[in-house]
């Protein structure tokens, strides 16, 4: 996923620094944008208020196929949102849609495993798993995604152990499939972004 994300930003980039007129470029990304947070407002801004809700919401309702899609469109639609925001120029990063999109892929999983597999995974644990996962592999710095993500929640630190393991293994593996990340890309994205 955050190998997606680092090509999704790169051609994003790319494909709006074609477009030589300021009004137009902002504009197309401002449309677009708009576009699908009125059709998913979850989307809207760092998502940390949906995720808070979802985190909720998996802790008392009991879970349904109807669930899921929501889940499954903000974790792939967040970071194509967030691309195109970085790319028409917009303000906006890549640590809040990192930590959202890895943490709504750890409570799809959970959930996945609890509703399917019978298991009885600690959510909230899968959440943090995932954000430090996804933000150690966009950024390629697994330690600052470990401090990151362990401060998030009182005893997050206990985590440590885990954190450590999906941070160091999120990272090597997306350096393995693509050397950049979204900070290192520069001399590669006028070359050819995929």
């Amino acid at each position: 996923l955050a190998l997606y994300f680092t090509k999704i930003v790169i051609y994003a980039k790319s494909y709006f620094a074609g477009i030589k007129s300021n009004f137009i470029r902002v504009n197309l990304g401002a449309i677009t944008v708009g576009t699908f947070i009125f059709f998913l407002p979850a989307l809207y801004g760092d998502s940390y208020h949906g995720l808070g809700e979802i985190l909720k919401s998996s802790l008392h309702d009991s879970v349904n196929l109807l669930y899921f899609l929501p889940l499954i469109l903000l974790v792939l639609l967040k970071p194509f949102v967030a691309s195109l925001t970085l790319g028409a120029g917009g303000d906006g990063g890549v640590f809040a849609p990192s930590i959202v999109t890895g943490a709504l892929l750890g409570v799809l999983f959970a959930q996945l495993c609890n509703h399917y597999l019978g298991t009885q995974l600690v959510v909230i644990n899968f959440a943090l798993f995932g954000a430090a996962a996804m933000l150690s592999a966009a950024i390629h710095a697994p330690f600052t995604a470990i401090f990151i993500i362990a401060s998030l929640v009182p005893g997050g630190y206990l985590l440590l152990a885990p954190l450590l393991i999906s941070s160091f293994i999120a990272k090597a593996l997306a350096k393995k499939l693509y050397p950049y990340n979204v900070y290192t890309y520069k001399e590669v994205a006028t070359a050819k972004p995929f």
